[in-house]
């Protein structure tokens, strides 16, 4: 008997490490999966199609949303992202644990249509330290305005069930993978 996966939300700022702690918790949780997003946004050197983001132009994104089949979409920073209800919905009725990487309004909608989800905020540990790694991946095209969302991302962090501050990389993972045992618990 297969006993349904958990969804877990992880959310923060740009910059504030969360595809760096989900790749960790996939190496280490078992069970974990993620659902793969798509996004209109070019992909990066390091990225795969399929495994970081379904990378698809406007047109194709007009679809998915008119078709009805995202569980959740947004702008951001000038490109659209967004997560497949077929995607969560395959993972969990087969048992596995489902981390979703999205943004504050994403975390919304899915928490709505998943009561039981459970959401994380990733903190930086200081603007300064956001800045850093936002340059440090070369990003500095769109610094400004990812800048500009980080206080009214930040102002929601009070929404989620959990709140992880991002100091050392070994620290966060030992937080979240904690929460995750908490709530499979539960």
């Amino acid at each position: 008997m297969n006993t349904k996966g958990l969804i877990i939300i992880i959310s923060g700022p740009s910059g504030a490490g969360k595809t760096t702690i989900i790749h960790r918790l996939l190496q280490e949780v078992p069970g974990l999966r993620q659902c793969v997003t798509y996004t209109t946004r070019g992909r990066r050197p390091e990225e795969r199609e399929g495994v970081d983001h379904y990378f698809v132009d406007e047109p194709a994104f007009t679809r998915l949303i008119e078709d009805n089949e995202l569980a959740e979409w947004a702008g951001i920073n000038g490109y659209r992202y967004g997560t497949p209800k077929a995607g969560i919905d395959a993972l969990t009725s087969k048992g596995n644990h489902v981390v979703i990487d999205i943004d504050i309004k994403g975390a919304a909608s899915i928490k709505s249509l998943y009561p039981d989800a459970v959401s994380i905020f990733i903190k930086p540990p200081s603007i300064d330290a956001l800045k850093e790694r936002l340059g440090a991946r070369g990003e500095t095209d769109r610094l400004d305005m990812r800048l500009q969302r980080v206080k009214t991302e930040m102002e929601q962090a009070h929404r989620y069930d959990y709140v992880v501050v991002n100091d050392t990389l070994d620290r966060v993972i030992a937080s979240v993978k904690e929460i995750i045992e908490q709530t499979k618990a539960s």
